[in-house]
């Protein structure tokens, strides 16, 4: 994988651990006392809930201003605060420094690539040691937390889809991260194509784009791999994922996904925002092996936690 990216003022990425140390400024929030319609005051609890929701009517009135006035890479990604154009990722130094990366060296899991939990021993996440998984390999950026699902949120349903090739950029730097050893044992060859999960036709046309081509297309244009947004199709829509269990995710997404096209002896990566139980790549990686596909790697901005069971 070539680097093809044009030197620039930005301080290091925060795969290498480096942080940004500049200041920058952060919005305002705003507040204002409640009462009934009769002008009464309201109760503490009734109050506290108009509060915040007045709160964060101003916070969006503002943040719609501010997407106006300054260009998107004149705004935080995750918090909206004004920044120059230096700053890594677009990201403000406060929250540069609370993304939860995952660094070069960090202990991860061997087969889904999520941070391993401190107090687990084993080289393997208790998700992975649980469930059994269909894909060959898994890789993120960071332990999806409140910063990562703001990221994420703004992109998908603010519709800031400049987000998706700054994550191809952060993706492309986690690929640097990697040793010799580590990109050997998970790419084993090289990759052939790069693959976004794809939406439903209705999800597709409610929002206008797919997040995880957007992310896709700009990784692939760093690793000067073919990108195909129609290698894998959505064939019917499913629940959303949030509220359920790792079997009833299994369940959801069974039979979602078709590939278009013969796959046969290539290396595919996919490319999501989000990896949490990996249902999703599972199913994916299914349809891809069943359509010839030698390895399947699933790549993702997002992981979530290792949680261990007693």
């Amino acid at each position: 994988m070539k680097d093809t990216r044009q030197n620039s003022t930005r301080r290091q990425p925060a795969h290498s651990s480096a942080r940004t140390t500049a200041n920058s400024t952060r919005r305002p929030s705003s507040q204002a006392a409640g009462s009934d319609f009769a002008g009464r005051p309201t109760r503490p609890v009734v109050q506290a809930a108009i509060h915040s929701s007045v709160a964060a009517a101003m916070t969006e009135l503002l943040r719609d201003a501010l997407d106006l006035i300054y260009p998107a890479g004149l705004k935080c990604i995750c918090c909206g605060a004004i920044i120059d154009t230096t700053r890594t990722y677009s990201l403000c130094n406060q929250c540069m420094a609370k993304v939860n990366w995952i660094t070069a060296g960090a202990r991860t899991c061997d087969r889904c690539g999520k941070l391993l939990s401190k107090n687990d021993p084993a080289d393997t996440c208790f998700s992975c040691r649980e469930n059994p998984h269909v894909f060959h390999r898994a890789l993120a950026c960071a332990q999806y937390g409140a910063l990562e699902r703001d990221i994420i949120f703004s992109m998908k349903y603010r519709g800031h889809t400049e987000i998706g090739d700054i994550l191809g950029e952060v993706m492309w730097d986690r690929l640097q991260s990697l040793d010799d050893t580590e990109r050997q044992e998970i790419f084993q060859g090289g990759i052939d194509v790069i693959a976004p999960v794809p939406l439903s036709r209705q999800r597709l046309l409610a929002r206008g784009f797919n997040q995880s081509y957007l992310m896709a297309a700009g990784l692939a244009r760093r690793m000067e791999a073919p990108c195909d947004q129609n290698l894998l199709r959505r064939i019917r829509n499913t629940s959303a994922m949030k509220s359920l269990t790792p079997a009833e995710r299994r369940q959801n997404i069974r039979g979602a996904f078709e590939v278009t096209r013969d796959v046969t002896g290539q290396h595919v990566l996919v490319v999501d925002d989000i990896y949490t139980t990996g249902s999703t790549a599972d199913e994916i990686a299914a349809a891809l092996i069943a359509a010839g596909a030698a390895r399947v790697i699933f790549f993702t901005f997002a992981a979530g936690a290792d949680v261990v069971k007693s």
